[in-house]
C-alpha cells in the first residue's frame, strides 16, 4: 500500500531504494532499484527473492550490509516506537561512494521520508489512526496557503476541506482515484491505510492538483455520461421489469385460488403459459407474478401488446432490424423485443390479434429458439420464456382460419383461466379494500375506508369491466371523499348504487323454513309424490320427511 501512496521516489539520484514491511514484503521501490534487480511492480515480491542472503529477522539495529558488489544501508521504520518495516538504500560502491556516505549519516527514517515527501510535486499528507496530521509536504501546504508547522498536529478535517482521510482511518478501506473538491476545484485523491499486524499505522493521502482546468473538463464529461447512463438505466429497468408479485393477486374465491395456485406452479417451469380471461381480469398481473417467482426473475420482463403495434411494424418490434434495412430505420439498427427478453420472459398480450404472417414467424421462433432481424442474413440463438394472453376464443378463430392451430398448441402448454370479477362476488369486498389502500397511497390522500352500504353496493354490482373497472370506481370515489373520510354510497356512480341489495327485515329461522318448504315441495313434484324417493333424494329418513310435510302444511 505504501508503494501506491508514495509515487514520487528518489528517481533523480543514482541510489536504489526499497521499502519492506516486517514480513519482508516489498511495498515500493524506485527506478534505480527496478533497474538493479529487474523488479516487477505488478505482483507481490519478497526481499528474499531479490536479496537471498538478507535475513530481516536477524536485524536488531540499523546499519550497513554487504551483498555482492552492492552496499545496503538499512533503516528501521518506527511509528510511535512500533517497528513497521525497513528502508533499504542500495548503492554501487564504485559509482556513488560519495552519495552513500552522505545518506549513511541520515539515520533518521523520518528525515528520509520527509526528503521524499518534499520532492513530490503533488500534495502528500500522512495522518495517524486518530486523524492527526503527522507529515504534510511543502507542495500541499503551499497549495492550501498554510504553514507546515501549523498543520502538523492538527486534525486533518480542520486543515483539508472535504477530506476523507479520517474516514479511511476508521474503515481501513483504500480509496483510489476519488474526486475531492478543494478551494472550489476538483482534485484526484488517493487515500491508503498502512496496516501492520492488523493494526492501523497511518493513512497516506496524495492529491493531484496540476492541470486543474483539464481535470474540470474531464470531470464534467464524466458527470454528463453518468447522468445519461443513470437515466437510460432507470428507463430501461422501469420498462423491462416485472412490478407485481403473487401478493398483488387478491381474492379468496375457489376459482381464483385455483388459477393462482396453477400460476405458482407454472413459475417453477420454463414451459409456455397461456393466460385466458376477459378484459380486466388481471392477466398482465398474473404474467408479472409468474416472472417474478421464476428462475428468470433477474432477467428482463418484456411486454408486447400485439394489438397496439401497427401490423407493418410488428416484425421489426419483435425481432429487431439491421441498420438501413427499410426507410426510416436507424443507421445502427435496433434490438427486438425477443433479444431484449433473452434469459428472461416475454409477455405477448392480445396474442389473438396477431396477423397470420406474424404467427408463422413466431412459430419458427418457438421451434428453433432463434430470431432473425429484419434485413439480417443470419439468426441469433435466444433463451426466452413466453407468456401469452388473450380474451378471445382461439378455438373458434382456428376454425375460421384466423389463428394457426400449430401455434395454438405451442402456446397452450399451461393454460390458466382467470375468472371474471362478476363470477367471484366474495372477492369484491377484499379487492375494494385493497384498492382503496393502494389508490389512496398513490394519491397521497388518507382515507378511512368503505362504509358498509358502499361495500354492499359494490358487491351487488355486475362488474363487466372487471378489476380495472372496480379500480376506476374506487379512484373516482377517493377524489370525491373528504380527507380522512369514509367512502359512502354518495361517492359512487348511480348505476352502482341503484343495484344495492334491499334486505327485508326477516328472521333467519323464517328464511330457513321457506327454503326448506320450497325444496321439499319441488322434490315431491319431481318424484310424483313418491315419498320414499323424496326421502332418498333429500338424504333424510321417511319419518323426518313426514314430520316436515306436516310442519309446513304441504
Amino acid at each position: 500500500m505504501l508503494q501506491d501512496s508514495l509515487e514520487i521516489m528518489l528517481d533523480n539520484i543514482d541510489v536504489g531504494m526499497i521499502v519492506v514491511n516486517n514480513l519482508g514484503e516489498i511495498y515500493t521501490f524506485n527506478e534505480k532499484s527496478k533497474v538493479m534487480f529487474n523488479l516487477d511492480g505488478e505482483k507481490s515480491i519478497y526481499i528474499k527473492e531479490v536479496i537471498p542472503d538478507l535475513d530481516l529477522e536477524e536485524i536488531v539495529s540499523d546499519g550497513s550490509r554487504k551483498w555482492k558488489e552492492f552496499k545496503i544501508d538499512i533503516f528501521t521504520v518506527k511509528k510511535q516506537n512500533i517497528k513497521s518495516g525497513y528502508i533499504l538504500l542500495i548503492y554501487d560502491t564504485e559509482e556513488i561512494e560519495g552519495l552513500r556516505n552522505e545518506l549513511h549519516r541520515e539515520k533518521s527514517t523520518v528525515k528520509v521520508l520527509n526528503f521524499i515527501l518534499e520532492m513530490a510535486y503533488d500534495g502528500i499528507v500522512v495522518i495517524d489512526k486518530d486523524g492527526i496530521i503527522t507529515m504534510i509536504n511543502k507542495a500541499y501546504t503551499e497549495f492550501l496557503e498554510i504553514e507546515q508547522q501549523w498543520a502538523i498536529g492538527r486534525h486533518v478535517a480542520d486543515v483539508i476541506e472535504n477530506t476523507r482521510m479520517h474516514i479511511v482511518a476508521k474503515t481501513l478501506i483504500p480509496e483510489t482515484a476519488q474526486l475531492q473538491r478543494i478551494k472550489g476545484k476538483y482534485m484526484i485523491a488517493n487515500r491508503m491505510p498502512v496496516i501492520e499486524n492488523g493494526e492501523l499505522v497511518a493513512v497516506i493521502g496524495k492529491v493531484l492538483f496540476k492541470n486543474i482546468k483539464e481535470l474540470d473538463l474531464l470531470y464534467n464529461k464524466i458527470r454528463n455520461i453518468e447522468d445519461e447512463y443513470k437515466k437510460y438505466k432507470g428507463e430501461f429497468e422501469h420498462s423491462n421489469s416485472a412490478t407485481y408479485s403473487f401478493d398483488n393477486l387478491i381474492g379468496k374465491s375457489k376459482p381464483f385460488i385455483q388459477a393462482k395456485n396453477l400460476a405458482k406452479k407454472s413459475a417453477h417451469t420454463n414451459s409456455n403459459v397461456l393466460l385466458r380471461g376477459e378484459s380486466g381480469t388481471g392477466k398482465e398481473l398474473f404474467a408479472h407474478a409468474i416472472h417474478r417467482a421464476s428462475e428468470r426473475a433477474y432477467g428482463n420482463f418484456v411486454k408486447v401488446n400485439c394489438a397496439a403495434i401497427p401490423r407493418d411494424l410488428l416484425e421489426a418490434e419483435l425481432f429487431g432490424y439491421e441498420g438501413g434495412s427499410f426507410t426510416g430505420a436507424r443507421k445502427e439498427g435496433k434490438m427486438g423485443k425477443f433479444e431484449l427478453a433473452h434469459e428472461g420472459t416475454i409477455f405477448l398480450d392480445e396474442i389473438g390479434d396477431m396477423p397470420l404472417h406474424m404467427q408463422a414467424k413466431l412459430l419458427r421462433v418457438l421451434q428453433e429458439k432463434e430470431v432473425e432481424r429484419v434485413g439480417a442474413n443470419r439468426s441469433k440463438k435466444i433463451d426466452v420464456r413466453i407468456i401469452a394472453a388473450t380474451n378471445r376464443a382461439l378455438e373458434g378463430m382456428i376454425k375460421e382460419g384466423t389463428f394457426r392451430e400449430d401455434l395454438y398448441y405451442r402456446l397452450n402448454v399451461i393454460t390458466i383461466n382467470i375468472p371474471p370479477l362478476r363470477e367471484r362476488p366474495e372477492d369484491i369486498e377484499m379487492l375494494a379494500n385493497y384498492l382503496t389502500e393502494k389508490v389512496s397511497s398513490k394519491l397521497n390522500k388518507k382515507i378511512k375506508g368503505l362504509s358498509k352500504d358502499a361495500s354492499c353496493s359494490l358487491m351487488n354490482y355486475k362488474w363487466e369491466g372487471g378489476v380495472r373497472e372496480l379500480e376506476n370506481v374506487i379512484e373516482r370515489a377517493i377524489n370525491l371523499v373528504d380527507y380522512n373520510g369514509l367512502i359512502e354510497c354518495k361517492h359512487l356512480p348511480k348505476d352502482i348504487v341503484k343495484n344495492k341489495y334491499e334486505f327485508e327485515n326477516t328472521s333467519l329461522n323464517d328464511i330457513i323454513n321457506v327454503a326448506e318448504k320450497d325444496a321439499i315441495l319441488k322434490a315431491l313434484i319431481a318424484c310424483n309424490w313418491n315419498k320414499s324417493l323424496v326421502a332418498k333424494m333429500l338424504n333424510i329418513s321417511r319419518t323426518s320427511l313426514y314430520e316436515k310435510i306436516e310442519k309446513h302444511n304441504i
